[in-house]
């Protein structure tokens, strides 16, 4: 048997290849190893645990990625060739969106005699039967060996080694030179200097990527907390530093108040809190810090403008202008404003936000129904004309509790309305900087700018899912995903005994809110689309869906 060398088709499966490779290495004792891989590059990049479309990122980006593809790659085969131990190991490998056109390419380019094969389906392939023999291995066991009618060619052989090193692309045809990438990147024939430079660069190179995805996620954080500015360009730069300076004159133009919202003077506010006392603080967040009041016997909850915050007047803005047009039981209601120290005055809400009470632990039963309930409150938004109203930041802790375990929908900051057209019932895409929270928001979004109301359908999909797993929302989609595809039990057990197959389409449903593809995701005011939900709720019982909350504290 002529054992001048012999070539391991090798993929990803490293179980299944390393079992392959020892085969052969058994099985040709004499032979030089030549490893061919094909490289087939995702279509898909990683980003904030689901996946983001390569025709949503930039250039950069995509070489990055494509970068940390490659490094893994080689990595992979280094890895491989280790498992030969002394024996004289080359490896090529070639990118191509194909793998079998790109086997075939190596099999001719590299004039390939015999290749060893893990895949039955492969080597049915005539046109890779036409160029060598082939001998399928699965699992370290030999299946068949097939040797069709080999084409050949004054050229095919071997000759000297240095025939097939790839030192010049330009032989190949017009076609690989469009979407082919072949490179050698293995070879210890003229000296252990080579493989040595090669495994160093390739683990180094690795160290660099994985820096660089540090700094990539660090950078989205702080991108993902930025607002737009770009609007409000003309407004100040600079506001009081003390609220006590604010009670001299606006600092900002004046907004037109409708007549149900009332207004409140910066005396007003001050004795409400108490002049702000600490024990009168009950949140803070990126507009500013939120006290309790009291405003003649009414309690109320107060945003009060944090100087130089980051949010500032323009979210100030926003929420006034959004929610002093909203009515409806489960959104916060804005009761009045202060111009003078640009603060929003809401009904109290004693029981917190939804992620305070989960972590205090919550029935299912309460679950769906806050669920059914935010559906509606998005419904209600997005069904609205001319101008559909998009939250923008949808999240566990802009869900706020009444006293009686009702949830409301709040934090408007960031809310913009988009213009749908009356008789198609298009909406037409908003564009602007990217805001939200990472974890909650829809990556389209962050990475386009593009904000429709897909995105809060997006963040919707997150609380559904940390709803009934109780896991956190940063790389939520892909954690279920992949227990839903392995048949795992990832619902929140604390939350008692869950209808298994009615939870099991509400999970299903809310992995397609967080579809990379916006067409996939479900409507929200489309009520159809939304009967997993509606199930659920309809099983609760009668007296869960009318009991009044009294206990949150527990």
């Amino acid at each position: 048997m002529d054992e001048e060398e012999v070539h391991i088709a090798v993929g990803k499966n490293s179980t299944k290849e390393e079992s392959n490779i020892q085969w052969a290495a058994a099985n040709f004792p004499r032979a030089a190893i030549v490893l061919v891989h094909v490289h087939w590059p995702s279509k898909w990049m990683p980003f904030m645990g689901s996946g983001m479309s390569y025709k949503f990122a930039d250039e950069k980006e995509k070489e990055m990625h494509r970068g940390a593809e490659t490094t893994a790659m080689i990595k992979m085969l280094s890895k491989y060739k280790r498992l030969c131990g002394t024996r004289k190991v080359s490896a090529y490998y070639l990118t191509h969106h194909d793998i079998v056109v790109g086997v075939v390419s190596l099999v001719k380019k590299l004039k390939i005699k015999r290749i060893v094969i893990g895949s039955r389906s492969m080597s049915t392939q005539e046109m890779l039967r036409r160029c060598c023999q082939v001998w399928v291995v699965l699992n370290g066991k030999h299946i068949s060996t097939r040797n069709d009618h080999v084409e050949h060619s004054p050229n095919f052989g071997y000759g000297s080694k240095s025939s097939v090193i790839f030192a010049s692309i330009d032989e190949w045809d017009q076609k690989c030179r469009d979407d082919e990438t072949l490179t050698e990147k293995i070879t210890e024939q003229s000296s252990s200097y080579k493989m040595g430079t090669f495994y160093e660069e390739g683990e180094e190179a690795a160290k660099i990527w994985e820096e660089i995805d540090k700094l990539q996620k660090k950078l989205k954080e702080l991108q993902g907390e930025s607002h737009n500015h770009d609007e409000d360009s003309l407004l100040p730069k600079q506001i009081a530093t003390s609220p006590k300076k604010s009670l001299t004159k606006p600092r900002y133009q004046e907004l037109e108040i409708p007549e149900h919202i009332c207004q409140f003077s910066m005396s007003q506010i001050r004795k409400a809190t108490r002049n702000f006392h600490s024990e009168n603080l009950i949140g803070e967040g990126g507009y500013g810090p939120v006290y309790r009041g009291d405003l003649g016997g009414m309690h109320v909850a107060i945003k009060l403008l944090r100087p130089h915050g980051r949010q500032g007047y323009p979210e100030y803005r926003h929420e006034v202008v959004v929610l002093s047009r909203l009515e409806h039981p489960h959104i916060v209601r804005l009761i009045g404003i202060c111009q003078e120290s640009c603060s929003l005055v809401y009904e109290h809400l004693p029981n917190g936000t939804l992620l305070d009470r989960l972590s205090k632990g919550l029935l299912w039963e309460d679950r769906i129904r806050i669920l059914a309930e935010q559906r509606n409150s998005l419904k209600y938004l997005h069904s609205r004309r001319p101008n559909a109203i998009i939250h923008g930041d949808l999240k566990l802790t802009n869900i706020l509790l009444d006293g009686d375990g009702i949830s409301r929908l709040g934090d408007f900051g960031t809310a913009r309305m988009v213009h749908v057209k009356p008789l198609e019932e298009e909406t037409i895409i908003r564009r602007t900087n990217p805001m939200g929270t990472i974890g909650y928001i829809d990556p389209v979004f962050f990475t386009t700018g593009e904000l429709t109301t897909e995105s809060d359908v997006y963040s919707f999909g997150v609380v559904i899912m940390q709803l009934l797993t109780g896991l956190d929302s940063l790389n939520i989609a892909e954690k279920v995903r992949g227990a839903v595809k392995m048949h795992s039990d990832v619902l929140d057990k604390s939350a008692g005994t869950w209808p298994e197959v009615e939870t099991e389409r509400l999970l299903k449903l809310a992995l397609r809110c967080c579809s990379m593809e916006r067409k996939q995701r479900p409507v929200i005011t489309s009520d159809a689309k939304w009967k997993p939900l509606d199930i659920l709720k309809a099983k609760i019982a009668p007296d869960i869906k009318t009991r009044k909350w009294n206990c949150f504290a527990s």
